[in-house]
């Protein structure tokens, strides 16, 4: 039993001795940081985050038109088609295709030869018929004629009479007028063609003004009124051009709740056609101190958007209301005022509050320049 107590004795031993081995050559400064102090090595608490380094810009007030865009179609201030008034073989031709004509001008002539003879006969008629009444008349005077037949002699002149005005329209009817001056078109009919009211000669348009058709949406309409400049371009003619709304309609349509409008524009080139298709574009109104900024450095959020503002070095999320949207460019409305910089980068990664260096200016964008 002495024999086990000793053997017991020497184990214990044994492990205290190897404990204290283990500690031998440790620092005591061992879980001290740099300097001496401890916790500041791997797991300590670290230090404030260098700035970050960012573009900005600096905002200010401009001059931004509110524009409306849409398209239209081009369409002449006057047109009609030529047709003849009555049927006839057409017996002369006197126009050129794609010419300028006065209005007025002798374009057509059917045959005449039936009237002119029809006309001759009733003259000689009305010739007849007034001897006929002078020598009634004289007789009336010494009761040698009835009243009764002294009033047929006169109503058979004024019948002559008024059948040669008719047989006159008809000769006017013969002869095809330009209506008012413009350019002719194509023609349709031939010489020596027998022709009547249903068939088209030609078309006539007037371009100078030429006129331009163009929908507004219905929310829009309010803003658009009579005298009313407006721009347009067309396809193929790189410039553009200035109307003038000279007419609104009446009613918005209910198929497409729009409004149709109508503007004139100068056209003394004819570089415009009718049919063209435009593209149009309306101010409404007019903003002297709007603010802009890039479209990139509005962060949208659940109720609105954001600007990431510079406030003291430190960033600061400032929430907005956006107006227009431009094609790289937004208008604040509120939330922000010229004099202001907002973060152009790093806006996925910067905090409220966290510190930043600007570093790079970025120019405020323009208005015209979209």
């Amino acid at each position: 039993m002495k024999h086990i107590s000793s053997l017991l004795y020497l184990v214990l031993v044994c492990i205290v001795l190897t404990s204290c081995g283990g500690k031998k050559g440790e620092s005591p400064m061992a879980g001290a940081g740099p300097g001496g102090k401890p916790g500041g090595g791997p797991g300590g608490p670290a230090g404030p985050p260098p700035p970050t380094p960012v573009d900005y810009m600096i905002v200010n007030a401009q001059v931004l038109e509110n524009t409306l865009f849409t398209t239209g179609n081009l369409v002449s201030n006057e047109q009609v088609d030529i047709r003849p008034e009555r049927s006839g073989r057409m017996t002369k031709l006197l126009f050129k295709e794609g010419t300028l004509v006065q209005k007025g001008a002798l374009l057509a002539e059917l045959d005449r030869a039936e009237l002119e003879a029809q006309l001759s006969k009733l003259k000689v008629s009305e010739a007849y018929n007034e001897r006929e009444l002078k020598r009634a008349k004289d007789l009336l005077a010494i009761d040698g004629i009835a009243q009764e037949d002294y009033d047929r002699l006169g109503l058979n002149l004024d019948q002559t009479r008024a059948d040669i005005r008719i047989t006159g329209v008809a000769l006017d009817k013969t002869r095809i007028r330009a209506p008012f001056s413009g350019k002719l078109g194509l023609r349709q009919l031939s010489e020596g063609a027998y022709v009547s009211p249903s068939d088209i000669l030609v078309r006539l348009q007037q371009t100078d003004p030429i006129k331009m058709e163009f929908e507004v949406p219905e929310r829009f309409s309010r803003d658009l009124k009579v005298g009313q400049r407006v721009q347009f371009t067309v396809e193929g003619i790189n410039q553009n051009f200035r109307a003038e709304v000279y007419a609104l309609s009446n009613q918005v349509d209910a198929g497409t709740r729009t409004l149709t409008a109508r503007a004139r524009c100068a056209n003394p080139g004819g570089q415009l056609k009718p049919g063209n298709f435009a593209k149009v574009q309306i101010v409404t109104s007019e903003n002297r101190a709007a603010v802009l900024v890039p479209t990139d450095a509005v962060i949208p959020i659940l109720n609105g958007q954001q600007l990431l503002v510079i406030k003291g070095g430190k960033v600061k999320m400032q929430t907005v209301l956006a107006g227009q949207r431009l094609e790289n460019a937004i208008a604040i409305l509120e939330g922000i005022t010229p004099g202001d910089s907002i973060l152009l980068t790093g806006l996925l990664a910067l905090k409220e509050g966290m510190p930043v260096i600007p570093t790079k200016l970025v120019e405020s964008p323009k208005p015209n320049g979209l």
